[in-house]
C-alpha cells in the first residue's frame, strides 16, 4: 500500500493513501489523528492475530469500523453513516452492503501502515 503523510495548513497530521486503499488516509487522519492509546491498541491487536492469540477483532471509531483477521482488515463506515443512506427498496439492500465497504488491505501492510503513521505522529 501506498501512502504519504503531512500536515494540514493548521498542522493536523493528514494521511493520503492510494486510490484504492483511499479510505484509510481518511481514517488515520480523522478517526486515529493523535490518539497514541488507540494505535497502541490496534498495534497489540494486529500481533495478537499474527501469533494467534485473536481470532478476529472489531475496533469501531468515529466515522469507521475496522474489522480484522489473521489475514486483512477490512474498513466500513459506521451504523450511523449507513443508516442515512438507508434504501427504501428491499432489493437495493446489496447496493447498501456494497458502499458500506470502504476499503481492505492485507493485515501485513495494515501494520506498516499504522507503524509508519505511529511515527509520523509521535
Amino acid at each position: 500500500m501506498d501512502y504519504q503523510f503531512s500536515h494540514d495548513i493548521l498542522g493536523h497530521p493528514i494521511a493520503t493513501c492510494e486510490l484504492e486503499c483511499e479510505a484509510f488516509g481518511d481514517w488515520l487522519s480523522n478517526d486515529i489523528a493523535q490518539d497514541f492509546t488507540q494505535i497502541t491498541l490496534l498495534l497489540d491487536t494486529v500481533h495478537q492475530l499474527q501469533n494467534n492469540q485473536l481470532i478476529n477483532y472489531q475496533h469501531n471509531g468515529k466515522e469507521y469500523h475496522l474489522l480484522l483477521d489473521k489475514d486483512e482488515v477490512e474498513l466500513l463506515l459506521n451504523n450511523n453513516h449507513i443508516q442515512n443512506m438507508a434504501p427504501s427498496e428491499d432489493d437495493e439492500s446489496q447496493e447498501l452492503a456494497d458502499l458500506h465497504i470502504q476499503s481492505g488491505c492485507g493485515l501485513a501492510d495494515f501494520y506498516k501502515l499504522l507503524k509508519a503513521w505511529q511515527k509520523f505522529v509521535s
